[in-house]
């Protein structure tokens, strides 16, 4: 395990993180209709090893309820200035209680090769299926 601290950031630096986590146990791209229309792209991070440095008054929050939930299993964060996506946040006991789910591409400092060589993972959220990858995963 090698788990690194990231800075991350939006495109015009109102809101900045810090994460604590391991690039080579892999990110995920989901095909549910949110992910799919965003180009979702992230990996989950425990609440303890996440921080919010700058910016909590600059972010904007989306809350979506997919068809059949009682409610919205995740909550979106974005930069209110630029609109960059930073992460998201959820409360699964399945995932270990509260966690965030960090949209990879603003991680500031990971190294191209580092993200090349993790391990990719496609969820099939678009029919429920969050143990596996859709059939077809050529736009995600």
């Amino acid at each position: 395990m090698t788990m690194k601290q990231y800075h991350g950031s939006c495109h015009c630096g109102a809101c900045r993180y810090e994460a604590q986590l391991d690039l080579s146990k892999g990110s995920n791209r989901c095909n549910c209709s949110y992910c799919s229309k965003a180009r979702a792209w992230f990996a989950f991070v425990p609440a303890e090893r996440f921080r919010l440095t700058q910016g909590e008054a600059d972010l904007l929050e989306y809350r979506w309820t997919p068809p059949g939930q009682p409610g919205p299993s995740l909550s979106y964060r974005f930069c209110s200035k630029c609109g960059i996506r930073l992460f998201a946040t959820g409360d699964l006991e399945v995932m270990g209680g509260r966690f965030y789910a960090v949209h990879v591409p603003t991680l500031d400092d990971a190294e191209h090769e580092a993200l090349k060589a993790a391990p990719l993972r496609y969820i099939d959220g678009a029919h429920n299926r969050f143990d596996r990858a859709p059939e077809d995963v050529s736009l995600l």
